[in-house]
């Protein structure tokens, strides 16, 4: 490759990136428009148009950004979701993700303030704090992810003989649901913030478990996290808090756990030289414009709090190409 090939390719790669955003915003618009919904049937631009009463125009052209990215099809003049917006972007869908990217929308002002961010090394602490329907996205956003993630977790480790599991930062009470199908002896205690629980407890009922759930609202750093627990399960957490606030929370677990019970920590965690996975490096930069201390962490990092805590031996597992588990013992 000559110098002039390699640098318009260097320069397309830069490009891209500049214009990802490009991108999201297409999807963004077509989402919180509906369009998706309507495309579960083959619709013209013009009817479309008439039934979200937006521009002929507007909707014709968005319609070419959502073909250009390969969410939807046309056939003469008629525009249809393809399988993949079908299943990921229709509302209902067996993988809607749509929680989870109006949660991301909510960002975009976060990801505008990176530059002081990345100046100063925090945010205020008020950045952090979420409520109403920004709270909402961001719980049932987090239950579009688990959904799928839950079943990765029952196919790497085996959970069957485990009585009681402390559900850390639980959230919508995704995994703990999960878990239940799959181990209807299982009782699960998910411990979260006061607005976060009634969210859980909605899809707890919701699933028919209420009577194998129990509920702590909570601080999870100073408020009493229960006791009696075989199993925790911390997910997607740690990298909220920063180093020492990690430290002192996994020694938490610790004296929650009973002798000989298991905690099973989940995040976007880090090999040790802290080159990669790439997902973890960029979402470090998440936390950076949403948390005062917030950070991913490598796996020695994890251990160097589990081992002081009193936890024996550890464990990793991969459950994806961004996710990991680092398992240990009471």
């Amino acid at each position: 490759m000559d110098s002039l090939e390699q640098h318009r390719k260097w320069s397309g790669e830069i490009s891209n990136l500049a214009n990802a955003f490009r991108k999201s915003q297409i999807l963004f618009t077509a989402l919180e428009a509906g369009v998706f919904d309507l495309l579960e049937e083959a619709c013209t631009a013009k009817e479309i148009a008439h039934k979200l009463q937006y521009s002929e125009r507007g909707i014709s052209l968005l319609l070419g950004g959502l073909l250009s990215l390969e969410l939807i099809t046309l056939t003469g003049d008629r525009y249809q979701n393809t399988p993949k917006a079908s299943a990921c972007l229709k509302s209902g869908g067996d993988a809607y993700q749509g929680d989870i990217l109006r949660h991301t929308m909510n960002g975009r002002e976060a990801w505008a303030a990176l530059p002081e961010r990345v100046r100063t090394g925090t945010c205020p602490p008020a950045v952090r704090k979420r409520s109403g329907e920004a709270l909402r996205n961001f719980i049932l956003g987090m239950s579009n992810i688990a959904l799928m993630s839950a079943r990765e977790c029952l196919q790497a480790v085996d959970l069957s003989g485990y009585r009681h599991m402390l559900d850390l930062a639980g959230g919508p009470g995704t995994y703990g649901i999960t878990f239940q199908k799959q181990f209807p002896a299982l009782r699960v205690t998910l411990f979260d913030r006061p607005d976060v629980v009634s969210i859980a407890k909605e899809q707890v009922e919701e699933a028919g478990l209420s009577h194998r759930f129990s509920f702590i609202s909570g601080d999870c750093h100073v408020d009493d996290l229960g006791r009696g627990y075989d199993l925790a399960f911390l997910s997607n957490i740690i990298h909220s808090f920063g180093f020492d606030e990690n430290a002192r929370l996994v020694q938490r677990v610790h004296d929650a756990l009973e002798p000989g019970g298991r905690l099973i920590i989940k995040d976007f965690i880090l090999d040790n030289d802290r080159q990669g996975p790439a997902y973890g490096l960029m979402f470090a930069l998440q936390m950076l414009v949403h948390t005062p201390a917030g950070n991913t962490y490598s796996f020695d990092e994890i251990q160097s709090w589990t081992d002081a805590a009193g936890f024996k031996g550890g464990e990793s597992k991969a459950l994806t190409a961004q996710t990991r588990l680092w398992i240990v013992q009471k």
